[in-house]
């Protein structure tokens, strides 16, 4: 075999670069590199996604404690939103039974024990922003009125209550009871009547 032979089958490393030929080298560390940061940014992540998961059930739970907590003291609250008026209703409560056992001697003094017990449940009340509805002689109206009954007369204009049957209350402004009224109508050409009432609002 002759030398020129030799030297045609000796190539340049770099030719077999350009040829395609994969080249063993320093960059093969590369992706192992790349590999390890991507796993350390997923363990990252991992547990930043379990502190997260952590503290969403710690909130949660506190969340629910607090929910129970406020049903306890609404339920609470409910029992004993009346209490302070119903302590303030004993002291009535004693001048009754005081006015009836008064009754059962001579019966002297009963109408002035039972006025007394009155006028103070109506302080009371007072003092709770109970407002009485005694509508005799005015405007009937319908928001916190119940005509049970109507009579046409010739002397009113509009309707207007002539008969209160049951007072009404108002608690601030909140309506506890319509006063039960009779109403008063201007007569239609049949003279005075009773009957129930049909009154339309307004």
């Amino acid at each position: 075999m002759s030398k020129e032979a030799d030297t045609d089958d000796v190539r340049d490393p770099g030719s077999l670069e350009d040829e395609g030929t994969e080249v063993v080298g320093p960059s093969e560390e590369r992706p192992n590199a790349a590999d390890e940061a991507i796993q350390e940014e997923l363990v990252r992540l991992q547990q930043e996604v379990e502190k997260l998961r952590e503290l969403y059930l710690r909130k949660l739970a506190d969340f629910e404690n607090f929910r129970k907590r406020q049903e306890r003291e609404v339920e609470e609250f409910r029992r004993f939103a009346n209490a302070s008026l119903v302590k303030e209703c004993l002291p009535v409560l004693d001048n009754l039974e005081r006015a009836l056992a008064a009754a059962t001697g001579s019966g002297s003094g009963l109408r002035e024990g039972v006025e007394l017990v009155l006028k103070q449940f109506r302080e009371v009340l007072t003092r709770h922003g109970v407002i009485e509805v005694d509508p005799l002689g005015q405007a009937f109206d319908p928001t916190v009125h119940e005509a049970i009954a109507r009579q046409e007369r010739g002397d009113v204009t509009d309707p207007t209550v002539v008969s209160v049957l049951q007072k009404g209350y108002l608690l601030g402004e909140r309506l506890l009871r319509p006063a039960l009224v009779i109403v008063a109508v201007p007569t239609s050409g049949g003279g005075d009547e009773a009957g129930p009432v049909d009154l339309e609002e307004g």
